[in-house]
């Protein structure tokens, strides 16, 4: 399957190879990204137009796939396996859309290849949208595990796919933290801001309480990590004249007992005024915890955006997970390093590729600095 150019036409030509049988045509246009996606459309036209038996085709099994997910218990996030699979796989340019009615005992490693190439493209105007490796990794799944449930009789290796490097989110100075601490209360009330649908949202208390939790205890502003937890859960602790609160939650890498610090636990004495031990910590209101997380991320973005402070010293992009990424950093300059990494449940590779160097940077900058002036005195 490739595009190319004629000389006696300045369209975009298309050629397919489908089966053992080969298509050219013209594509009708010279902009190069519109070619590409009107080719993948005519690949799932002639596919379409083969006439497979449907009970071996893609979509059938996909179908059969997400019914499957229908018994499947509703998790704590709230967003069932049923849904998301088929939000997944009939997603724009996903697997249903790519591969249609062809065979599953028909797709070859080229086919999968092709897929990985043409997920990203979604408007000929605009520039090809970079995924994550990660998130197309998903999708790689979910094919394997249509193909599975068809028994397809395919036997090669499926190929990885190389999407853009997830990039580390901002993190926040120790100045620019006190301030994004001390808005997120003196706001409360008073900020306001318009979503994409037209409603008008106001800024709670929650994310004032978000910001010290998150920093107190380095969890990931994620549904199973932060939004499920209820005041019942929490338990509070005192070793060597030192307050802090303990908890058990299902972490990404490990069920995990976890402990704060004491401004957490200071903060959590003001938090459970009022509230009944079966409450959410964070926007209790909403019963769908997805939905309490996306709302609470949404706010903490606009809060930052009326701050000035979206964006980091290199210019990458803050959120709800640059709380945890700074009180890492910040908690490398005191705590053992290995310390850190068990309780913040994650890696030395990503210590040392993501937080260390960066701790490092701010220790030795006094040094440099004074360095330079000592450098100029002679």
């Amino acid at each position: 399957m490739s595009i190319y150019k004629r000389n006696n036409s300045k369209y975009w030509w298309g050629y397919l190879r489908v089966d053992g049988r080969q298509f050219k045509k013209s594509l009708e246009t010279t902009n190069k990204q519109e070619a590409e996606k009107n080719l993948f459309k005519w690949k799932n036209e002639v596919l379409n137009e083969e006439k497979l038996t449907s009970t071996r085709s893609f979509t059938f099994w996909a179908d059969k796939f997400i019914e499957l997910q229908k018994n499947k218990p509703i998790p704590p996030s709230g967003q069932s396996a049923y849904l998301y699979a088929k939000k997944s796989l009939y997603r724009t340019n996903g697997l249903v859309e790519f591969f249609g009615h062809k065979s599953v005992d028909k797709i070859s490693r080229l086919d999968v290849e092709e897929f990985y190439t043409q997920m990203g493209i979604e408007d000929p105007q605009k520039e090809t949208r970079r995924l994550t490796t990660s998130y197309m990794r998903k999708h790689k799944i979910l094919l394997q595990q249509v193909l599975n449930l068809a028994e397809s009789v395919i036997t090669f290796k499926m190929p990885n796919p190389k999407g853009m490097q997830s990039q580390r989110r901002g993190f926040f100075t120790n100045d620019e933290y006190q301030t994004l601490r001390d808005s997120a209360t003196n706001l409360v009330g008073d900020f306001h801001y318009k979503a994409h649908n037209g409603s008008t949202y106001t800024l709670t208390k929650d994310v004032h309480s978000a910001i010290i939790f998150l920093m107190g205890t380095m969890l990931r502003p994620t549904v199973s990590e932060l939004m499920t937890l209820k005041f019942k859960d929490i338990r509070e602790k005192k070793k060597d004249k030192i307050n802090y609160l303990q908890f058990f939650v299902q972490r990404k890498n490990k069920a995990q007992t976890v402990e704060s610090l004491e401004s957490a636990y200071f903060h959590f004495q003001k938090m459970k005024k009022g509230a009944n031990p079966n409450d959410y910590l964070f926007l209790n209101e909403y019963k769908n915890r997805k939905t309490a997380l996306s709302l609470l991320s949404k706010m903490f973005i606009e809060l930052l955006k009326h701050l000035d402070l979206e964006s980091g010293r290199d210019g990458e992009p803050r959120t709800l997970y640059s709380l945890r990424h700074t009180s890492i950093i910040m908690n490398l300059r005191y705590i053992d390093r290995t310390d850190i990494e068990k309780r913040a449940d994650t890696s030395p590779e990503m210590i040392s590729q993501w937080y260390y160097p960066q701790h490092q940077l701010d220790e030795s900058l006094d040094n440099y600095l004074k360095g330079r002036e000592r450098k100029k005195s002679k």
